[in-house]
C-alpha cells in the first residue's frame, strides 16, 4: 500500500471521478518482469479514438518509474471498427497473447466487454465503464482480482436532474454515437426506464460523423438534448451541432466532457479535461500493477468531479439565461457578451467625467450666466437712447393759452438718451462683477477638482470592487476543493459524513457572499457612469491597476522615494502646503469677492464728495395737429422741440445711508478675509492629512502581502495535513478565512493608498498626474528642488 500512495502522491491526482472495483480472475502481474508490454483496444479507428489512446500512453510513460520500463507494441494496439463483435475478438486476441502484460479497454464497449467476462487471466484496465453496465454486473454479484474500472459514464439520473433546474423541460433528446447505440441492444428499453423515473419524454438519436444529419432526426417536440461522447466528429462538427440547436432554441447539456460547452452547447457537468483525468488515474492503475499491487486490493477512493460549465454566450443567443443562483456556483464561459463596452483607464474616466458631468455643467453655465450679468452692469456706462411716439387730446382752453405750444389734439414722435460721463458708483457694480466673475470662474475650477477626484474614486472603489469579487470566487472555488476532499476522506472512512455538511453550509454561504460581491460591482459600475453622465446601465471594461507597483499611475518613481526616505516626505509637506495656499480655488474665490467688495467700499467713501456727471438730451417731433392751438397758427414755432443739457448730480442727505454703507462695506471685507484665512488653515491641515494617510496606507501594502503570502503558505501547509488526517476540519476552515481576509486585505491596501494619493492630488489644487508631460515635468522639477532631492 505504501508504494501506491507514493504513486498517488507523484501523479498529484486529488480530485476524484468515480470508483475502483475489481472483478473476476487469477493472479495479477507476475514479479520479476522489468519491461511491461501494454495491449491497447479502441472501439474505433477515428481521429477522437486515437488520441484518447496516444493520451493515455503518454500518462503511463509519465508515471513510470525509473526501475521499470513500458511498452505499447504496433500489433496489440487493435480497433474494434465500431462493431462490438470486432471488439470482442481484440479483446479475446490480446488476452491470448502471451506477450502481452497488461490491458488497456479504452471506449464504452470495450470496457463494458471486459467488464461481462467471466474469466480474466491478466491485468485489464478499463477506464469507461457505463454506468448502466456496472448495475448489471453489480447484479449478477460477481467477484474477481484482475479487472479494475472506472464507473465514468452516464451519470443521467444525477445530470437531468441538475439540468432541469436550469431550465425546465418534458421532452428530450439523448444523442449518442452511433456505435455506442448499436452496441447496447437494451438500449431503448434502459431509455424507457429512465424516461419513466423522470417523468420524461426520451427519444434515442444516433450520431454518425455529420451534424446536419443528426439535426434532422431532432423531432419538432423535443425541448433540450443530452449529448454524449461523440467520436466520430471533430470540433467543427460539434460547433455546426451547437449552432443548429441554438437556432431552434433547444438547450444542449453535454453528458461528456465540458469541451463540448465551449464549442457552444449549453451547459454540462462534466469537469475540465476528463479524459485528462480518465488518463491520469488509468495510469495510476497500471502503475500499481506493475508495482505487484494486486487489484483486488486496489482500494482508492473515486469520486466524480463535478463542475456546472455554462455556455453565456449560447445562453444569450437564445435568450435562455440561468438564474443567479446558478451561475454563482458555475463556471461561466463567454461571460461577457463579444464586443462588451470599452476599456477605460483612469484618465479616460477623469476626461469623460470632466466633459459630461452635470455637476460641472452647471458649474459652467453659471460662468456664461455671470459674464451676461458682467455685460448687464456694463450697459450702464454706455449712452442710452429711448424712442417714444403718442397721441394727445387735452380741454381747448388750455389749448388756447398755449399759443401753439400745446395744440389741443397732437400726434408726436420723439426720441431721448443720455451719456453718463461719470459715476463712481456704477464703475463700482461694473468692476465689482468682473471681480465676482473670476470667482465664478474660480468655482467652476473647484467644482472640477470635486468632479476629477470623485470620478477617481469611483473608478478605483470599481477596480477594489472587482478585485474583491474576484477573490470571494477563488474562496468559493477553494472551498469547493475542500467539500471535495471531505468527500474522500469520507468515502475512505477518514471521516464522519459530519464533515460533508459543514463544508456544504459554507459553501452556500460562500455562493451568497460571491451574489453580494456581483452586487457590489454593479453599484461600482453605476457609480462611476453617473459621474460620468453616461446610461448608468452601459458597462465597460476597466484597465485594472497593477498590484504589484500602484505607483506605476505617476509615471515615475517620485512619490516612492519621497515616501521611503522620511526627510524628503516632510520637506515635501511643507512645500505641499504652500502649493496649495497659491493653488486652490477655493482661496482665489475669496480673492475675487474680496476685490469686489473693497471697490464697492470705495465707491461708498468717495460718494461723500464725488457727484455724477451726465449728459441728457431729447428730440420730440409733431406729426399731426388739430383744433385749437395749432402750431400752424404761431409762426414762430416749427414742428420739431429739441434740447440738451450737461448734469451734475450729488445726494446731499439721505439719512445717514452713505455712512452705514460705507460701515458695513468695510466689515464685510475685515469678514471676508477672515474667513479666507480660517480656509487656509483648513487647506494647510487637509493637505496634512491627507499626506498622513498615505504615510500609513504605503507601507501598509507591503505589510498586507506579507500577511497574505504567510496566510496562503499556512493555508497550503494545513490543506495537505487535512488531506493526511493531521489537521482537523476546524483548522483548515480557520486557515481558509485567514487566508481570505488577509487576501483582502492586501487587495483593500492598494486601493486604500490610491485614493489616498488621489486626495493627496485634490488637496494640492491640482492633479499632477492628468496634467501633459510638460506641465507635470516642470512641476516635478519645482518639487525636486523645493526638498533638496535629486531628479
Amino acid at each position: 500500500m505504501n508504494n501506491r500512495f507514493r504513486t498517488l502522491f507523484l501523479s498529484g491526482l486529488l480530485l476524484l471521478i468515480g470508483f475502483w472495483l475489481p472483478v473476476g480472475g487469477e493472479a495479477a502481474l507476475q514479479p520479476g518482469i522489468r519491461t511491461v508490454r501494454i495491449g491497447i483496444v479502441t472501439d474505433g479507428s477515428t481521429p477522437a479514438d486515437l488520441a484518447a489512446a496516444a493520451l493515455f500512453k503518454k500518462e503511463i510513460r509519465n508515471i513510470v518509474d525509473n526501475e521499470h520500463e513500458v511498452s505499447f507494441p504496433p500489433e496489440f494496439n487493435l480497433s474494434g471498427h465500431d462493431s462490438r463483435d470486432q471488439v470482442r475478438q481484440a479483446l479475446d486476441k490480446l488476452f491470448a497473447s502471451p506477450k502481452v502484460d497488461i490491458i488497456l479497454a479504452l471506449g464504452v464497449i470495450s470496457s463494458s466487454e471486459v467488464l461481462l467476462r467471466k474469466r480474466i487471466n491478466k491485468p485489464v484496465v478499463a477506464p469507461y465503464v457505463a454506468d448502466f453496465v456496472l448495475k448489471e454486473r453489480q447484479r449478477q454479484k460477481l467477484s474477481g482480482r484482475n479487472l479494475i474500472c472506472i464507473d465514468s459514464m452516464y451519470y443521467l439520473d444525477q445530470d437531468v436532474e441538475t439540468f432541469r433546474k436550469i431550465v425546465p423541460f418534458h421532452h428530450i433528446a439523448l444523442l449518442l454515437d452511433e456505435r455506442e447505440a448499436k452496441a447496447f441492444s437494451n438500449l431503448d428499453e434502459l431509455a424507457r426506464e429512465f424516461a419513466a423515473r423522470h417523468h420524461l419524454t426520451v427519444d434515442v438519436v444516433t450520431a454518425g460523423a455529420s451534424a446536419d444529419a443528426v439535426l434532422k432526426k431532432i423531432s419538432p417536440e423535443v425541448e433540450a438534448v443530452l449529448v454524449g461522447p461523440l467520436w466520430h466528429f471533430d470540433d467543427e462538427q460539434v460547433e455546426i451541432l451547437a449552432r443548429g440547436l441554438i437556432a431552434r432554441r433547444l438547450p444542449g447539456f453535454t453528458i461528456w466532457d465540458s469541451h463540448q460547452v465551449v464549442l457552444g452547447l449549453y451547459a454540462g457537468l462534466e469537469a475540465r479535461g476528463k479524459q485528462d483525468i480518465l488518463a491520469r488515474r488509468a495510469a495510476v492503475a497500471v502503475m500499481d500493477v506493475i508495482l505487484h499491487e494486486n487489484p483486488s486490493k486496489i482500494d482508492v477512493g473515486f469520486i466524480r468531479d463535478r463542475e456546472l460549465t455554462v455556455n453565456m454566450a449560447t445562453a444569450r443567443a437564445m435568450d435562455i439565461l440561468p438564474s443567479v443562483l446558478t451561475m454563482s456556483g458555475a463556471r461561466l464561459i463567454n461571460d461577457q457578451p463579444a464586443g462588451h463596452g470599452r476599456h477605460r483607464n483612469i484618465r479616460e474616466v477623469v476626461d469623460e467625467a470632466v466633459k459630461a458631468n452635470l455637476n460641472l455643467r452647471s458649474a459652467r453655465i453659471a460662468v456664461r450666466a455671470g459674464e451676461q450679468k458682467v455685460e448687464e452692469s456694463k450697459a450702464d456706462l454706455l449712452p442710452r437712447i429711448d424712442l417714444n411716439t403718442g397721441a394727445s387730446v387735452i380741454d381747448h382752453d388750455r389749448a388756447r393759452v398755449g399759443a401753439g405750444m400745446t395744440p389741443q389734439r397732437a400726434w408726436t414722435a420723439g426720441a431721448s438718451g443720455s451719456v453718463l460721463l461719470y459715476s463712481d458708483n456704477v464703475w463700482a457694480n461694473y468692476e465689482s462683477e468682473k471681480s465676482l466673475q473670476k470667482g465664478r470662474e474660480m468655482d467652476r475650477e473647484r467644482v472640477r477638482l470635486d468632479v476629477t477626484y470623485r470620478a477617481s474614486v469611483a473608478y478605483l472603489n470599481l477596480l477594489r470592487a472587482q478585485t474583491v469579487e474576484r477573490i470571494y470566487k477563488e474562496n468559493l472555488k477553494l472551498t469547493e476543493a475542500n467539500l471535495k476532499r471531505a468527500r474522500i476522506r469520507v468515502s475512505t472512512g477518514a471521516a464522519g459524513p459530519d464533515e460533508i455538511y459543514r463544508w456544504q453550509t459554507k459553501y452556500a454561504e460562500d455562493r451568497r457572499q460571491v451574489l453580494y460581491r456581483e452586487s457590489d460591482s454593479f453599484d461600482a459600475m453605476e457609480a462611476v457612469n453617473r459621474i460620468m453622465h453616461t446610461p448608468l446601465e452601459e458597462e465597460f471594461l476597466p484597465v485594472e491597476t497593477t498590484l504589484k507597483d500602484p505607483l506605476f499611475i505617476m509615471g515615475d518613481r517620485f512619490f516612492c522615494h519621497m515616501m521611503e526616505k522620511p526627510v524628503f516626505f516632510n520637506r515635501f509637506r511643507r512645500f505641499a502646503m504652500e502649493e496649495a495656499i497659491n493653488a486652490r480655488p477655493e482661496l482665489k474665490v475669496y480673492d475675487a469677492a474680496i476685490k469686489a467688495k473693497k471697490r464697492q467700499a470705495t465707491a461708498a467713501h468717495r460718494a461723500y464728495w464725488l457727484p455724477e456727471f451726465s449728459v441728457d438730451w431729447s428730440v420730440d417731433q409733431y406729426l399731426a395737429d388739430a383744433g385749437h392751438g395749432e402750431r400752424s397758427e404761431n409762426d414762430y414755432l416749427d414742428d420739431t422741440d429739441w434740447q440738451v443739457g450737461v448734469y451734475a448730480r450729488f445726494p446731499l442727505f439721505e439719512g445717514g445711508k452713505k455712512r452705514a454703507r460705507s460701515g458695513r462695506l468695510t466689515e464685510e471685507v475685515s469678514l471676508l478675509h477672515n474667513d479666507q484665512s480660517a480656509a487656509a488653515e483648513v487647506i494647510a491641515q487637509g493637505v496634512l492629512k491627507a499626506l498622513n494617510r498615505t504615510r500609513a496606507s504605503y507601507p501598509s501594502i507591503t505589510l498586507t502581502r506579507q500577511a497574505a503570502e504567510a496566510a496562503r503558505k499556512n493555508f497550503e501547509l494545513v490543506t495537505d495535513s487535512y488531506v493526511q488526517g493531521i489537521k482537523s476540519i476546524i483548522d483548515l476552515l480557520d486557515a481558509q478565512s485567514q487566508s481570505l481576509n488577509a487576501d483582502l486585505d492586501a487587495a483593500n491596501a492598494v486601493y486604500d493608498f490610491l485614493i489616498d494619493f488621489m486626495g493627496v492630488e485634490r488637496s494640492l489644487g491640482k492633479f499632477v498626474i492628468f496634467l501633459p508631460e510638460d506641465q507635470r515635468q516642470a512641476w516635478r522639477e519645482k518639487a525636486h528642488k523645493a526638498i533638496g532631492m535629486r531628479p
